[in-house]
């Protein structure tokens, strides 16, 4: 069993598209295709953390919902976009943050990068700016963030253990724009 996290899929939200320069045609292959990944990469006895904006859903959360149970969810992190969520009627933990523990790292969990609390010292993930990598790349080791915003991931949710891994091999003043680019230095 492995922990997931990933944030913004923004399932059925047509703008994300042009807006992150995401590759898809329209809504439809772009949903295809995030849980087609998803499914590839998370198996039933996994536990997925969502970092936020699961969907584009300001109605009643039904949408959010949904989608979520789609992934197997486990815990979801309150995106922007999940505001309409009422969390009694979620059948899964719906938080404003969370801290995860891998091997000898704590995590500190959010949606918002600002939302990272300012005496907060060990690393932090969050998602909400997606495809911002001069700002807020995958991986900035010297601030010890991550962004987990699914355009950097290729749209697969990366696990607390693949996270230590690059850690672990990361020097300081290293940064990442996306998982590519790990996966070019470090194979």
């Amino acid at each position: 069993m492995s922990r997931y996290v990933i944030s913004d899929h923004h399932f059925g939200r047509s703008q994300i598209i042009e807006h992150t320069n995401r590759t898809f045609d329209s809504t439809t292959e772009m949903n295809r295709v995030l849980l087609n990944r998803h499914y590839q990469t998370v198996t039933e006895t996994d536990t997925v953390i969502h970092l936020g904006d699961v969907a584009m859903d300001t109605r009643n959360g039904s949408e959010t919902i949904a989608f979520f149970n789609h992934l197997n969810g486990d815990i979801l992190i309150r995106g922007d976009h999940d505001t309409s969520l009422d969390a009694s009627d979620a059948s899964f933990p719906v938080v404003q943050s969370c801290v995860l523990e891998h091997g000898n790292r704590r995590f500190y969990c959010t949606h918002r990068p600002e939302n990272i609390p300012p005496d907060w010292d060990e690393w932090a993930i969050h998602g909400y700016v997606h495809d911002n990598p001069e700002e807020f790349p995958f991986i900035m080791y010297d601030d010890r963030r991550i962004n987990v915003s699914s355009e950097l991931l290729e749209y697969r949710p990366i696990t607390l253990e693949r996270l230590g891994t690059i850690l672990d091999d990361c020097s300081p003043g290293s940064r990442f724009c996306d998982i590519t680019a790990v996966r070019s230095e470090f194979g």
